[in-house]
């Protein structure tokens, strides 16, 4: 198959502008965040920008408002913080760059449901400005944010889900219901 982000096949990327096409193009969040230990959080946050030569005065003009977003301005010289810290500081690392992309893996995991809540309105917000979030989740309430859901059983697409004029509510429970047929054994799409 072919992978697609802005006309370009990611497959023809040769290997030696493969790290900067991802630095420019893509944000990605891990479930176990990949942030440096010995790095403050801010250094973590800046990691990508100090990569793409970004001017450090402009560094902080971006960092500010994504932090105050994120309720983690008041920890950013600190090296050791929570694990919902750390996720926030590792989705800041990933939008800093303003991607295309945005690659998140189980990110409202080690958050608290405030902190997950206010997560998912800063990528609906990111959503909306133009970027793509590709969540990777098994938490309905994340998924009920989602403009689109895909459920996945056996490698393969069951079934999809679009959001059109539903509510977060209304998504939530028409997830709910699409899960329960996947554990009742439904088919698949075709």
């Amino acid at each position: 198959g072919e992978v697609l982000l802005n006309g370009k096949n990611l497959v023809t990327v040769r290997e030696k502008e493969i790290a900067a096409f991802r630095r420019e193009h893509l944000g990605f969040v891990f479930q176990d965040f990949h942030l440096l230990d010995n790095f403050s959080l801010k250094d973590n946050i800046f990691l990508p920008l100090v990569l793409s030569n970004v001017p450090y005065k402009q560094m902080n003009e971006w960092l500010y408002p994504i932090a105050q977003k994120l309720g983690i301005v008041d920890i950013l010289e600190k090296y050791e913080v929570s694990g919902g810290q750390k996720q926030r500081a590792a989705v800041a690392r990933a939008i800093i760059t303003k991607p295309e992309l945005i690659l998140a893996d189980e990110p409202t995991g080690a958050l608290d449901s405030k902190a997950t809540d206010s997560l998912l309105t800063l990528f609906s917000q990111i959503n909306k400005e133009g970027q793509t979030v590709l969540m990777v989740t098994h938490s309905t309430k994340a998924a009920s944010h989602a403009n689109r859901v895909l459920f996945i059983k056996d490698g393969k697409v069951f079934h999809q889900l679009y959001r059109g004029n539903l509510t977060n509510e209304e998504m939530y429970e028409r997830i709910s219901d699409t899960l329960k047929i996947l554990t009742t054994g439904g088919e698949e799409d075709e």
